[in-house]
């Protein structure tokens, strides 16, 4: 690892950036300039928990120093309305606010929290907090000060329980998959369970996991969409050729991957409509996707088009009961996979489409195959008076004109933003179950009906 010293580091460089890119901020990143000058040491005040105290604690070995240091522990610190005095300060003169230098753990983390708490504060809180604490210890700490500081009958404190409460949306929000323990989630829920006992509705509202009935289906489309037309652009023609003759995992690594993404997602669309216990709530993913379905046929991705259409027409689940309008909505859409005359339908649906437009690679590699296997690779001696070794160039004209078409579909590109809130939904469409435990749902929701025996 290069290791870079923190005093070649452009800092000024990277403010120049800051105020550039964010101009409605630069007063407050201006502010950012004296904050990261550290030749001002004269200046700051110490704790006025330690100030008496700290000869002596220079005195004390490490243990004891960390024994000394307890006085000021999570329930004096985290129920503190203002934790000023736990704080290692900037004394400026004529200024309302002075600035934070060091301090506690627990007493940095209720400063973020503090009513009149400079808003360039939060933000550096809450981007660099995770360098001393662990986002699920965070959690749990604003938790216990949200739930002290809610039960007193105190302006002040109410203040500080809705910012509390704001730093926990922000930092629930924010979340990186490899924090998602169970631990966390087990917490988060059970603070949101809590909110609700105590009719704290909105709050509540905010905390708990969404779902895909929270966004338009317009939206998700375009988010199943923009990952979809990445992984499409990874593809390379060489792929899809050598994928057509020798079906090679190692030779096709973006086609695999997105093979797999489009089986990922349609079986994660059969799970969700499946997995509820209640028809009502199936009836109404079954309808939610149908929308969905409609909203990227519109955008012209017909790869996640026909996953989530694959989906909807499979065995487990087109043998259960729908109502008869979801039904007929889904009939529109049944005549796109109709297999006749080779897949007509769907290929003049592509034809009518403007770009950009995402095919579906499996017709494409079924056309690649059967024209690998329909053609010699060498034209016929009885054609070339005799000759072999003669190449059959009909064949790599037939192979260039499909791989024509990729390529000018990956000349079009999609201009959509990336929704972090539903791409955290999505969770990479591995929340999904296997084809047994689908069907096992599917018989458990409509057993088999058995012929007596005679």
């Amino acid at each position: 690892m290069l290791l870079i010293d923190s005093q070649k580091v452009p800092l000024d460089w990277y403010l120049q950036l800051l105020v550039s890119w964010s101009p409605s901020a630069s007063p407050e990143f201006s502010k950012l300039s004296q904050l990261l000058q550290y030749t001002d040491a004269d200046q700051c005040r110490l704790p006025k928990r330690f100030q008496d105290e700290e000869e002596v604690l220079n005195n004390q070995n490490n243990a004891d120093y960390i024994n000394r240091l307890s006085i000021t522990g999570p329930e004096s610190v985290l129920e503190s309305t203002d934790v000023c005095d736990w704080l290692v300060l900037r004394v400026k003169d004529g200024a309302t606010l002075n600035e934070v230098r060091g301090g506690p753990a627990d007493a940095l983390i209720a400063f973020a929290t503090q009513p009149s708490v400079s808003p360039l504060y939060q933000e550096a809180f809450l981007t660099t907090y995770r360098t001393f604490i662990s986002s699920y210890h965070l959690i749990q700490k604003l938790i216990k000060r949200y739930n002290y500081m809610i039960r007193l009958d105190d302006v002040t404190a109410i203040k500080v329980a809705r910012q509390c409460f704001s730093a926990l949306v922000r930092i629930v929000d924010d979340l990186c998959c490899v924090e998602m323990s169970k631990d966390l989630i087990s917490t988060v829920n059970k603070f949101s369970y809590s909110l609700v006992q105590n009719e704290s509705y909105t709050f509540a509202k905010l905390l708990r996991q969404s779902t895909l009935f929270e966004f338009r289906s317009s939206a998700i489309a375009k988010q199943m969409t923009l990952l979809d037309a990445d992984l499409f652009q990874k593809i390379e023609p060489p792929e899809m050729l050598w994928w057509a003759q020798e079906q090679d995992e190692k030779k096709s690594p973006n086609l695999c991957a997105f093979t797999e993404h489009f089986n990922k997602v349609s079986y994660w669309v059969r799970t969700m409509v499946i997995r509820p216990k209640e028809q009502r709530i199936r009836d109404k993913y079954l309808l939610k996707y149908i929308k969905i379905m409609k909203q990227l046929r519109s955008m012209g991705n017909y790869n996640s088009y026909l996953a989530v259409l694959s989906a909807l027409e499979s065995g487990p689940i087109r043998r259960l009961e729908w109502p008869k309008n979801c039904v007929d909505m889904l009939k529109e859409h049944s005549t796109v996979m109709d297999s006749t005359f080779s897949f007509k339908n769907y290929r003049n649906l592509l034809t009518e489409s403007r770009p950009p437009c995402l095919p579906y690679l499996g017709l494409v590699l079924q056309d690649l195959t059967f024209v690998h296997i329909g053609n010699p690779d060498y034209l016929s001696p009885k054609q070339c008076q005799g000759r072999k070794n003669l190449l059959n160039y009909g064949k790599r004209w037939q192979q260039f004109t499909i791989l024509d078409s990729i390529r000018r579909f990956k000349s079009w590109n999609y201009c959509i933003e990336k929704d972090e809130k539903i791409l955290q939904l999505f969770g990479g469409f591995k929340d999904y179950l296997s084809e047994d435990d689908i069907w096992e749902l599917s018989e458990s929701i409509k057993p088999r009906s058995r012929k007596n025996k005679t």
